[in-house]
């Protein structure tokens, strides 16, 4: 039960140090360890004054800068997206995909040739029943099935 309610606190701990990036740069650079990083945060808790050594901002602050970022159009933000775009990438990308689709109306073109040069005389016996024809010839519609 202990260890549990350890691994616990560590998963929290880590997520708190992800969102905390600064934490861990100045842990890096002052040479301080974890295990004491760990007892504060325990003891202090995630929004005690004692994360500001850390170079953590105030949460009231950090708040304030989340609504900043959460603006749903912004011309920023536009232009980031277009900077990170691989033209390369996305060239091979929409080439393939131009590929496949060549491929699927090609091979649907040929059924509809298929079906146009079929004719019901063609493929109808002398009965009149949809047999395929007795002189060994096979229909050119791929999908034909003949009735028990």
């Amino acid at each position: 039960m202990a260890v549990s309610k350890t691994n616990e606190a560590i998963k929290r701990f880590k997520n708190f140090l992800r969102s905390h990036p600064e934490i861990v740069d100045y842990v890096h650079k002052n040479g301080i360890k974890w295990n004491d990083v760990f007892d504060n945060w325990v003891i202090f808790g995630e929004n005690h004054e004692i994360w500001k050594k850390y170079g953590v901002q105030s949460v009231e602050t950090e708040e304030k800068n989340e609504k900043k970022k959460n603006v749903p159009f912004s011309l920023n933000k536009i232009l980031k997206a277009v900077d990170t775009i691989d033209t390369k990438q996305w060239q091979n990308r929409l080439e393939t995909i131009s590929g496949a689709l060549n491929g699927i109306q090609s091979f649907i073109g040929q059924f509809q040739q298929t079906n146009d040069s079929n004719t019901p005389d063609q493929t109808r016996t002398q009965e009149g029943t949809d047999r395929p024809p007795l002189n060994g010839e096979r229909p050119q519609n791929p999908f034909f099935f003949r009735r028990d």
